[in-house]
């Protein structure tokens, strides 16, 4: 926990930012909960102490007065806490919508109008090969009009689902998930990461509602390096936290990127020279950040029976949408 002087010598941290503690026990299955505010006011010496606190995070996302949960291990967790897996050089593109399912009808004077899904899938495709010359494998969930539930073709086809895209992306345990969207309202670039309470590390069982929460952290950092990219390109953003289908259910560092025209003309969402400078933008930020990112750590399966090995790969359980069903 960062502390710094303030101008009457007393030590802060975070203004007015709430902090929410769970206590793990040693079954994973109970916690104990209490929160505690953290002001101006309160004295050096208390905030010394909490500094102090065996926190296994190794940082706490501050996002206004928004509440930061951060897991407190019991001692025999936090020795065998495992490191977290991450394909570093994977990204996943998810172009929102496509088929029958247009998304937002974007008017354009004269009576013209362009369909969101047209506008994702092309800057998902101007992504793809500026990502692919950085190295990077890239995950597609669709790359035509078609969003097919994988298996599915021609006559038998089925729309994908939300939880589908989610699934498709856990699998690549990727360094960024990006869930494209356009809009005609605003400008520049929106850029949204998830509204859940953080956690510092995963558990073995992900509940698939909340599996986000894991990266909420990452994810937000995540969101300022694409922003700060974009705004050095003159580019206007946004940088905001949202519940967007299905962004809360994602196992990476995941952002909506919605595409709003660069200025007072709606057609420019549709300009091929705005969205190749946004892709430019993305793709440098996703380059720098996949040296940097180190994915959370992993809580251990049990408790109380052998340490892991060093070699284990074993990855967390996301549940099913079925299995998340009360």
């Amino acid at each position: 926990m960062s502390l710094t002087p303030d101008g009457a010598g007393r030590k802060t941290a975070f203004n007015s930012l709430t902090v929410t503690i769970k206590r793990v026990d040693e079954t994973l299955s109970l916690s104990r909960r209490f929160t505690m505010r953290l002001s101006t006011a309160m004295p050096p010496r208390t905030l010394a102490l909490l500094a102090m606190m065996p926190l296994t995070a190794a940082a706490m996302l501050a996002q206004g007065a928004a509440p930061v949960v951060v897991t407190v291990a019991p001692e025999e967790a936090q020795r065998t806490m495992q490191p977290g897996s991450m394909n570093r050089m994977t990204v996943v593109l998810d172009a929102s919508h496509g088929g029958a399912d247009a998304g937002a009808h974007i008017s354009e004077p004269g009576g013209n109008t362009i369909l969101e899904k047209d506008v994702t899938l092309a800057l998902a495709l101007r992504l793809q090969p500026l990502l692919t010359s950085r190295g990077f494998t890239v995950v597609m969930t669709r790359n035509n009009d078609a969003a097919d539930k994988p298996g599915t073709q021609g006559a038998s086809a089925m729309p994908m689902s939300f939880d589908d895209r989610a699934g498709a992306a856990n699998n690549a345990r990727a360094s960024a998930c990006l869930l494209l969207h356009a809009a005609g309202s605003g400008h520049g670039v929106h850029l949204y990461s998830s509204e859940l309470d953080g956690v510092a590390a995963e558990p073995p069982v992900l509940p698939w509602r909340t599996a986000q929460a894991p990266w909420v952290a990452l994810s937000g950092q995540l969101s300022r390096r694409i922003g700060d990219a974009l705004q050095q390109t003159g580019v206007p953003r946004i940088i905001s936290r949202a519940s967007v289908r299905p962004l809360d259910s994602l196992t990476c560092p995941a952002v909506v990127v919605e595409l709003a025209p660069e200025g007072e003309d709606v057609s420019s969402v549709n300009d091929a020279d705005y969205q190749q400078r946004v892709a430019l933008a993305v793709a440098g930020a996703l380059e720098v950040w996949a040296r940097q990112v180190q994915p959370p750590p992993r809580l251990p399966s049990t408790l109380g029976h052998p340490k892991p090995t060093t070699n284990s790969t074993a990855l967390p359980h996301t549940a099913t949408p079925a299995e998340a069903q009360p």
